[in-house]
């Protein structure tokens, strides 16, 4: 890795109510890389974001963001040093419409900066143009998606972490999907996805995780045709080719 590294796990476990999910994940993500993290439902990818946000605590290992600890660091505290997170279900609020939706992710912007982001993000996802006005609730899947990813761009992060983004949206809305995001050139970005084709088309470098620890990892054109990443998937189905 050329660039030194942005965001640092060294054998971090973690889990819920005692019961272990991650089991001694190391990786590291410097700025402007994508890395993808692949596997089968189950397999920790959603853990293992929440332990990054600090939504689960760590029960051992240490992770490192920007060169500092981010060992009892709040969730906020994290956002505000520059971790941008889009959930699995995008969690908008429907009432409410583009423009707001984007908005709560730059509360402590001034007027003029949220302005100046929210016409960045148009830019990267052009086809939320005419939608600011309406409600979130009545936007497509894709739409939202773009809407959700959009909202954690307004905080102005460093590193972006996406769960999950092309759960439930059409192989052309994937592929619109991940080529706007291609766009963040500047930006970290760590995507989870059980869609192993899409994710490993956008990322520069992949893992692989099974039953909560990494089982391959490498450059992500390698992984494409990786049997490693096939024996992941195993008891449920054959990887989405989206």
């Amino acid at each position: 890795m050329s660039a030194p590294p942005l965001l640092e796990l060294a054998g971090i476990a973690a889990g819920y109510h005692r019961i272990t999910i991650l089991r001694a994940i190391s990786f590291a993500i410097a700025r402007g890389e994508r890395l993808a993290v692949v596997g089968a439902n189950g397999a920790g990818k959603t853990t293992l974001l929440r332990a990054i946000m600090g939504q689960i605590p760590l029960t051992a290992g240490t992770m490192r963001f920007a060169g500092e600890t981010l060992a009892g660091r709040s969730i906020g505290a994290r956002v505000r040093g520059g971790i941008g997170y889009c959930p699995e279900g995008r969690q908008l609020f429907p009432l409410m419409n583009v423009a707001e939706n984007l908005e709560l992710g730059a509360q402590r912007a001034t007027r003029m900066e949220r302005a100046r982001r929210r016409d960045e993000i148009l830019a990267i996802f052009p086809r939320l143009h005419g939608m600011l006005r309406r409600q979130a609730g009545l936007l497509s899947g894709g739409e939202q998606q773009m809407v959700a990813i959009g909202r954690a761009l307004m905080g102005a992060p460093v590193l972006l972490l996406l769960d999950e983004p092309s759960t439930g949206l059409a192989p052309r809305i994937v592929h619109e999907l991940y080529a706007a995001l291609t766009r963040l050139d500047a930006l970290a970005i760590l995507v989870v996805e059980q869609n192993a084709r899409a994710a490993l088309r956008f990322a520069n470098r992949a893992i692989v995780l099974a039953d909560g620890q990494i089982v391959a990892a490498a450059p992500a054109a390698e992984l494409l045709n990786d049997a490693r990443v096939t024996e992941a998937y195993v008891g449920i189905g054959h990887i989405v080719t989206a």
